[in-house]
């Protein structure tokens, strides 16, 4: 892996790689330094498993990206910008999409030092807008404009590596793997202790879990769902605990949603109910997620987190989807079949008119309006949807 610059070792290319290091160790500690880091799953991704050969979770052809500039296909698993779009307009103005995938740094085609320099703004070339107070319609007419950082995040990735595996998503291992690479590229540049402040100021935004759920349930695994969920919640400690080691400190955290009543599940069901297993398992995992975040906030120095509860807000809009404009719940926006489910998204499939009447664009991820719905109570929110504090606050730390 490549590291750092080679070059040939004379006064001359010795003085300029010094020059290079303090100009960037200047930059770094002049500017703000707050960048945004994603892992994940397909909530997250913005086109990281286009470049992997292996999986068929891909989302770069119609009618994924309808709704985002020049209704282009993207990777993205949504009519149009997602979760992860969204999120990162939290720190930096309403402009910004997700920063760019890690695999598309890597494969770019010009060095992976530079490109990773440009996607961390390390000189601060960009001027960002910074935090917002609330979204607007501006915030669903950006084109491709990525935030400070990378996103690692990755379709059919899991909490543990089993569950990346049965989609050949990048697992949470191999992600935590390049978050590493990117610490020790910024290192080769500005130093370790430069590298690790970097980290601390950034904010790390997680959102697993929904996959290992969804396969418990799909497949019926023959685990008891306590040990299960266990299992789980130790692979997650180790995941933040790696993170905090490398110098993160803020971790917004997306909670297992209320993922029983999606098309995918009803589809799967007699009588094209929720499944209750889905529901309860997510609903009892996300019970100890909230503990685990809880001790190691008290056992650890300096850590902030800030936990969205995205199952108890999927359960309010299913209870009451007149309340958030919403018509349609049960059945996916573009799909075949019965609740559009018996298919994903793809160039042959029904798609809806009214894509903010839906709940679902596909099978199981929410359409650009519910994203930015969603974005909206956790850096805003009231108690029942986000705590201890608002991820608005969390970038602001």
């Amino acid at each position: 892996m490549f590291l750092g610059f080679i070059m040939p070792i004379s006064p001359i290319n010795t003085l300029v790689l010094i020059l290079f290091v303090v100009i960037l160790s200047s930059s770094l500690s002049d500017a703000d330094t707050t960048a945004v880091f994603i892992i994940g799953d397909s909530l997250y991704d913005v086109g990281t498993n286009t470049y992997l050969l292996r999986t068929i979770a891909k989302a770069n052809f119609p009618w994924y990206g309808i709704d985002f500039f020049n209704s282009t296909p993207n990777g993205r698993f949504c009519n149009g910008q997602n979760l992860a779009d969204f999120t990162t307009k939290i720190a930096f103005g309403e402009s910004v999409t997700s920063p760019p995938p890690f695999q598309a740094i890597h494969r770019g085609g010009i060095s992976f030092q530079e490109s990773l320099m440009k996607a961390l703004d390390i000189n601060s070339t960009r001027h960002w807008e910074g935090p917002i107070k609330r979204f607007t319609l501006a915030s669903t007419r950006a084109k491709e404009n990525p935030g400070k950082g990378v996103n690692f995040a990755s379709s059919g990735c899991g909490i543990i590596d089993a569950t990346s595996a049965i989609d050949q998503a990048v697992s949470i291992t191999q992600q935590l793997k390049e978050v590493k690479f990117v610490f020790g590229n910024l290192s080769s540049q500005l130093g370790a202790e430069k590298a690790m402040e970097y980290f601390e100021k950034a904010t790390f935004f997680i959102c697993i879990g929904n996959n290992d759920v969804n396969f418990f349930a799909l497949f019926r695994y023959k685990l008891e769902p306590d040990p299960y969920i266990d299992k789980l919640i130790q692979s997650y400690n180790n995941t933040l605990t790696t993170l905090y080691k490398l110098g993160a400190r803020k971790f917004g955290i997306f909670g297992v949603p209320y993922v029983g009543c999606s098309p995918l599940m009803r589809v799967t069901i007699k009588g094209g109910n929720c499944s209750k297993t889905a529901n309860d398992l997510a609903q009892q995992f996300n019970v100890k997620l909230e503990g685990l975040l809880v001790r190691m906030q008290e056992n650890l120095e300096d850590m902030h987190f800030s936990y969205a509860n995205s199952y108890n807000l999927l359960y309010d809009i299913y209870m009451n989807p007149a309340t958030y404009k919403i018509k349609y719940v049960n059945t996916a926006c573009c799909g075949l079949g019965r609740f559009r489910a018996m298919s994903n998204c793809n160039p042959i499939a029904r798609l809806c008119k009214n894509r903010k009447e839906y709940l679902f664009w596909d099978v199981s991820h929410p359409s650009q309006y519910i994203a930015q719905l969603m974005m909206e109570k956790f850096a805003f929110g009231e108690p029942r949807y986000v705590g201890p504090i608002t991820w608005s606050d969390l970038v602001n730390i």
